[in-house]
């Protein structure tokens, strides 16, 4: 089959989906389809064919870009409409199959893919739940007229589209929910960069961060409103006696200065502030740290999950879910990989946890439940047999 393959990021730049997309890409081609990148140029200078795709039937179509304000969703969304208006005279006939990355404009995309291509199989990737994670954010409001649109234009993106492939059972909840149906919904949980555990490691490139007379507690990824870093903030402040335990926040985003502003005002001296690394060191950040912790705002898990748990799982470490006891995925981490689960707003119980995990042995069970769930191969096999399938 010949494979149009939709993306809403660009290869010229690293971002936390690269692999992702990669990866289905491969075992499209090496099941014998073709497939052609819609994508967006955003001044990277990366090639806009990964190395690991040379050699296979891939082509492509890269889309001048220029992205808006973080901090203006309206501004965005106008953005990516922009992004999709452009992108429509290079869908053309031939294609049998089309594969849409997860976009705040899901519905405007399948509406263009289905004009010119009414027969092709069409597969939406939902990363996560726009509106519904601006809501629960407090950045919109689920009466207003803008989410009721937004809302709908997506619903629209859903119920057209042949299957809808998301990233947690929760997810799969929060849309069946919203009113897709439920036998188009596959969950397919997000993997690392391999099929592997993260072993024997040389932690040296992130050695200056870490004081191993300390037991490290360790946020690193994204530092916006979502994320929920002051957890780990109300946490510190709490533990501020505690000598042996440090906090970690390795990172930027809109919030990082409203944290960073809090924890001087609380005199909190056992938390420090880093800049984000470069991706090639997150499997070592968290094979460093002596607990990740994985924090989402209130409810945030029913209509996201971080990309980065797969990675943390791979380290072998052990993790902290601050998310939520209801989530279905935090369930299956607290009873399969024995990771702690605690309400998204309860820096209290995230201490307990803390203490919990310092007064523990190794938990064998976290990487057994990596190789289980979250292998790139058997998972981007899976995208790559749904895609192509009626």
């Amino acid at each position: 089959m010949k494979v149009l393959f939709w993306m809403f990021i660009g290869f010229d730049q690293h971002a936390t989906s690269e692999h992702l997309l990669s990866a289905v890409i491969e075992q499209l081609c090496k099941a014998g389809h073709s497939v052609h990148i819609l994508q967006k140029n955003t001044g990277g200078n990366l090639p806009s064919i990964p190395e690991k795709l040379k050699g296979y039937t891939v082509t492509t179509d890269v889309i001048p870009y220029q992205a808006a304000d973080k901090g203006n969703f309206i501004a965005r969304y106008l953005t990516e409409l922009k992004y999709i208006n452009a992108c429509k005279k290079h869908i053309t006939s031939g294609f049998d199959a089309v594969f849409i990355q997860s976009t705040n404009v899901a519905g405007f995309a399948v509406k263009a893919v289905r004009k010119k291509l009414p027969k092709a199989i069409v597969t939406f990737n939902v990363q996560d739940i726009f509106p519904y994670n601006l809501s629960y954010s407090g950045g919109l409001k689920k009466r207003s007229p803008v989410f009721k649109i937004m809302a709908a234009e997506q619903r629209h993106g859903y119920k057209h589209s042949d299957h809808v492939i998301t990233i947690s059972e929760d997810m799969k909840d929060t849309l069946v929910a919203d009113g897709t149906a439920a036998e188009k919904i596959e969950v397919i949980y997000n993997w690392s960069y391999q099929d592997g555990l993260y072993e024997n490691l040389d932690l040296t490139p992130v050695s200056h961060i870490f004081d191993k007379n300390h037991f490290n507690v360790v946020y690193a990824g994204n530092i916006g409103v979502m994320q929920n870093v002051d957890i780990l903030i109300e946490a510190a402040k709490l533990m501020k006696d505690e000598k042996d335990v440090w906090f970690h926040i390795i990172g930027n985003g809109v919030y990082k200065e409203k944290l960073e502003a809090r924890a001087k005002e609380y005199g909190i001296n056992n938390i420090s502030f880093w800049p984000m690394q470069p991706p090639e060191l997150a499997p070592l950040i968290y094979s460093a740290a002596d607990v990740n912790v994985i924090p989402l705002v209130k409810d945030v898990y029913r209509t996201a999950l971080p990309s980065k748990t797969a990675t943390c799982l791979a380290c072998q470490k052990p993790i902290i879910f601050a998310i939520g006891k209801d989530s279905k995925f935090g369930q299956r981490a607290m009873k399969e990989a024995g990771c702690p689960v605690v309400e998204a707003d309860r820096a209290d119980e995230l201490v307990q946890a803390i203490i919990i995990v310092q007064n523990s042995e190794k938990n064998e069970k976290i990487g057994m439940f990596f190789l289980k769930y979250c292998q790139v191969t058997t998972n981007s096999k899976k995208y790559g047999e749904i895609i192509v399938s009626r």
